[in-house]
């Protein structure tokens, strides 16, 4: 019988680029894969997606939410989890527990032991930082759920528990191996782009076009909007290059909770910044393709000096040069594939003048675009980069 492992995943599934990353190169690899989704989701309690088995459990948004921070005050969120996880064990067997992200650790490390089956524990971020940066964690009534001194102690001891560890970048390895997890039983997978999927979206052209209209100079980002994204600062900056660029706009492609304060802040600038909302994934592609220049201004906090978005690798996979902020893996590869710009974090006037820069000579930002795109042929893909976890997954199904 093929070697299975259960994924449990608090967020509507699909789509998670990394998730259905790991989810289909297991698949591949002759592994089954199940999937626990807790979330506000109506599709069909059990679902057979792309060779994964989704068990979907519906769970209202706002509970969701409470849910994440309270698993670090209170025991009851980790054994109504741990309570779901043997349950379904009873239905379909499983030889492993994968668990994406800190605050599934704890229930499902207490299914995992009662079960008798290795847990992996899969770190997209580092989760106690990011609490003190999300909006709602940091206001009321969040802030009165969230202890985190309890969330320190919690993770040093979840992340030593686990039978492995899987984190996104070497960075965060680092500050793990700091925490007491020995070096064997960590595993780096980064947020790289699984190209095939990335190149099965079509370009738009419609979009393109009504994207770029009326504007000579067109600067993109995609994804989240919270505090450590930094787009406060990047707005700041384009009302700054507009003075030299009139003809330049930012186009910010996604959303949450401070897009009204971003609005807000544009408006007040009277900065040239479009907001398009959040867009299906299947988009995002022309969104880039629209880009002459491609942000992460993320602000430099200890969440972001561990953690690595796609978007990155997005962009210097269609051959736009970057602008970034200096967290450290974003420093560490721009820097090294010499694919953009890093500027210091909080520095609205570097971030304006290397967006200039990059639109006063387009010899030298299609040639960092270019340099950009061959560091992820060559380098910076999900087949080079899920070697580590496929590994760990041979040996787990060898010793069962």
């Amino acid at each position: 019988m093929p070697f299975r492992v259960l994924m449990v995943l608090d967020h509507a599934y699909p789509p998670d680029i990394r998730v259905e990353n790991e989810a289909r190169s297991l698949v591949e690899a002759g592994i089954e894969v199940g999937l626990l989704a807790l979330a506000p989701d109506r599709r069909p309690p059990e679902d057979l997606v792309d060779g994964v088995r989704v068990f979907r459990r519906r769970v209202p948004g706002r509970l969701r939410n409470w849910l994440r921070g309270l698993s670090g005050t209170l025991s009851v969120p980790g054994k109504l989890l741990a309570r779901e996880i043997r349950s379904l064990h009873q239905r379909w067997p499983f030889d492993a527990l994968h668990l994406h992200d800190l605050y599934l650790f704890g229930g499902g490390l207490e299914a995992g032991r009662a079960l008798g089956v290795p847990v992996i524990g899969d770190l997209h971020e580092n989760w106690v930082e990011a609490l003190q940066h999300y909006a709602w964690s940091t206001s009321f009534p969040g802030n009165l759920a969230v202890s985190i001194p309890k969330w320190e102690r919690l993770e040093q001891e979840w992340v030593t528990a686990v039978d492995h560890l899987v984190v996104v970048v070497e960075e965060a390895a680092e500050r793990n191996r700091e925490l007491g997890v020995p070096a064997d039983r960590l595993v780096v997978v980064p947020n790289t782009v699984q190209r095939a999927s990335f190149d099965a979206f079509s370009i738009d052209a419609e979009l393109v076009n009504r994207v770029r209209r009326g504007a000579g100079f067109t600067v993109v980002y995609t994804g989240g909007m919270d505090i450590h994204r930094g787009l406060d600062n990047a707005i700041r900056a384009m009302a700054q290059v507009a003075e030299t660029r009139p003809d330049a706009q930012l186009v910010l492609v996604g959303d949450g909770r401070v897009r009204p304060d971003l609005e807000s802040l544009a408006a007040k600038l009277r900065a040239p910044v479009q907001f398009e909302g959040w867009q299906p994934q299947e988009s995002i592609r022309s969104y880039i393709e629209a880009a002459d220049v491609c942000l992460v201004p993320h602000r430099r906090t200890p969440h972001t000096d561990a953690t690595l978005p796609h978007k990155l690798f997005h962009y210097m996979y269609a051959a736009r040069p970057v602008v970034v902020t200096d967290c450290r893996p974003l420093d560490r590869i721009v820097t090294a594939e010499a694919c953009g710009l890093v500027t210091p974090d909080g520095d609205t006037r570097a971030l304006a003048d290397a967006i200039l820069a990059m639109g006063s000579d387009a010899s030298v930002a299609a040639a960092m675009g270019a340099r950009g795109r061959r560091a992820v042929e060559e380098r910076w893909n999900w087949e080079a980069g899920v070697q580590g976890l496929l590994a760990l997954y041979q040996r787990l199904a060898a010793t069962r």
